[in-house]
């Protein structure tokens, strides 16, 4: 059965609205926040409309090889929607292993996860920073379906993380201490990057090659890793380039002399990227290791 197509509609969106039994509520905040979103994204965006559906799924519904409460984008032929976005309709047990994995490495780390993300007995709840993360997802859909031709895999990803920075920025500023501490938390962590560089992949290259399975995958603690650095890339480019960086990324590769992915490097990307799309983009992408 496709991914949403036996869960309950819910109207009045502007793009189709699916929930699991008894999600009624989170399903309705979910597509509000959404929505506005889209809307958003839109107007920045050529006016391109994404044919989607946001589903809201429990465990029992979700079916993925993501783990269950990481939100994620699926435009395989015969879903529902030419694409999905897809969130949990409550915690999941990833979840608990990356704030395990945070306070491991970084006990005042941890104690800023736990004023920013209280669950009201002294732990760590997260939900809030992946009801956000939705919206990540939602950037993938203008970016897949819109026709973006962006040559590496990593870059897709700094697209989502600007779309949902620039949407929070603008749109939810109330929200923005909500999406940048995690990231900031766990980029800053001197012992977690150790542990990636000596044990995992850390290298945009690295990521390119072992992210989607080959003889040695990364693991989702690695590739989160990865994320709280984009999220970070993304929030300082938003401060140094507002909408227009995401503009331009939008625009730059929408153009027809489009670049062939088997010849491209993070090397060979950053010149171009620091002329034509964003100067503190380029920096990063020449920089990281």
């Amino acid at each position: 059965m496709r991914l949403g197509s036996g869960l309950a509609p819910l109207d009045g969106y502007p793009f189709e609205v699916r929930h699991s039994e008894g999600a009624l509520a989170r399903a309705q905040a979910a597509a509000d926040v959404a929505a506005d979103a889209y809307a958003y994204l839109r107007r920045v965006l050529s006016g391109f409309e994404p044919d989607i559906a946001v589903i809201v799924a429990d465990e029992g519904d979700w079916k993925s090889r993501q783990p269950y409460g990481l939100p994620f984008f699926n435009d395989d032929d015969g879903q529902i929607r030419p694409g999905i976005v897809v969130m949990s309709a409550g915690p999941g047990t990833f979840w608990a292993t990356m704030v395990r994995d945070i306070r491991d490495a970084s006990p005042g780390g941890y104690a800023r996860l736990r004023s920013t993300y209280p669950d009201g007995t002294g732990g760590v709840d997260l939900q809030p920073f992946f009801d956000l993360v939705t919206i990540h997802e939602l950037g993938h859909a203008f970016e897949v379906l819109g026709g973006l031709a962006l040559p590496t895999f990593w870059l897709g990803e700094i697209f989502a993380n600007l779309a949902l920075h620039a949407f929070v920025a603008t749109r939810r500023p109330e929200c923005l201490e909500t999406l940048v501490v995690l990231p900031t938390v766990g980029a800053q962590s001197r012992r977690l990057g150790a542990r990636m560089r000596a044990e995992g992949y850390s290298t945009l290259e690295e990521l390119e090659t072992h992210y989607t399975g080959g003889d040695r995958p990364m693991s989702p603690l690695n590739y989160v890793w990865y994320q709280y650095r984009w999220l970070r890339l993304a929030a300082a480019m938003f401060d140094a380039d507002g909408e227009g960086g995401l503009v331009r990324l939008w625009d730059r590769f929408r153009r027809a002399d489009r670049l062939d992915v088997g010849e491209v490097t993070a090397a060979s990307l950053a010149p171009m990227l620091r002329a034509e799309v964003s100067e503190t983009l380029g920096r990063a992408v020449q920089r990281w290791r």
